[in-house]
C-alpha cells in the first residue's frame, strides 16, 4: 500500500511538475506576443509622428524629428525587451529550482513521506506564486514602454 502511495506521490509530483512547466511557457508566449504588440504599438506612434511633423510644414526638421523619435521608440522596446527578458529569465530559474526540489523531495521521500509530499507542494505552489508576479511585472513593464511612448509623442506634440 506505501508503494502505491508513493508512486501517486512521485506520479503527482511529475503532473505539477508538468502543469508548472506549461504554465511557463504560456507565460512566455504571452509575454511575447505583449512585447510584439508593444513593438507594434510604438511603431505605429512613430509612424504617425513623422506623418504628423510632415503635415505642419516645410519649416521643420522633419529628419530631426524622426530620428529623435525613432531613438526614443527603439530605447523603448529595446528596455521592454530586456525587461521582460530578465522576467523570463527569473521565471525560468524559478521553475528549475522548484523543479529540482521537488525531484529530490521525490526521491528522499521514502522517511518522510508526508512532509516530503507537502513540501514539493509548497515549492511548486511558490513557482507558480513566482510565475504570476513576473507575468504582472511583466504586463506592468509593457505598459510602462508604452506609456513612455505616449509621453514622448505628447512632449513632441503636445496632443
Amino acid at each position: 500500500m506505501e508503494n502505491n502511495e508513493k508512486a501517486k506521490v512521485a506520479e503527482d509530483v511529475q503532473a505539477a511538475k508538468a502543469t508548472t512547466a506549461e504554465k511557463l511557457e504560456a507565460f512566455k508566449a504571452e509575454a511575447s506576443q505583449h512585447l510584439n504588440d508593444a513593438a507594434a504599438q510604438l511603431d505605429e506612434l512613430k509612424d504617425k509622428l513623422v506623418a504628423q511633423a510632415q503635415e505642419l510644414g516645410k519649416d521643420i526638421d522633419i529628419d530631426g524629428i524622426k530620428a529623435k523619435a525613432t531613438l526614443h521608440f527603439e530605447a523603448a522596446k529595446a528596455s521592454t525587451a530586456e525587461n521582460l527578458a530578465s522576467l523570463q529569465a527569473q521565471a525560468e530559474t524559478a521553475f528549475a529550482a522548484a523543479s529540482a526540489k521537488a525531484d529530490e523531495l521525490s526521491d528522499v521521500a521514502e522517511d518522510k513521506f508526508d512532509e516530503m509530499k507537502a513540501e514539493a507542494a509548497v515549492q511548486l505552489e511558490a513557482a507558480q506564486v513566482k510565475l504570476d508576479e513576473l507575468k504582472a511585472e511583466a504586463a506592468l513593464q509593457i505598459e510602462v514602454a508604452k506609456e513612455k511612448a505616449k509621453g514622448v509623442w505628447h512632449s513632441l506634440f503636445g496632443e
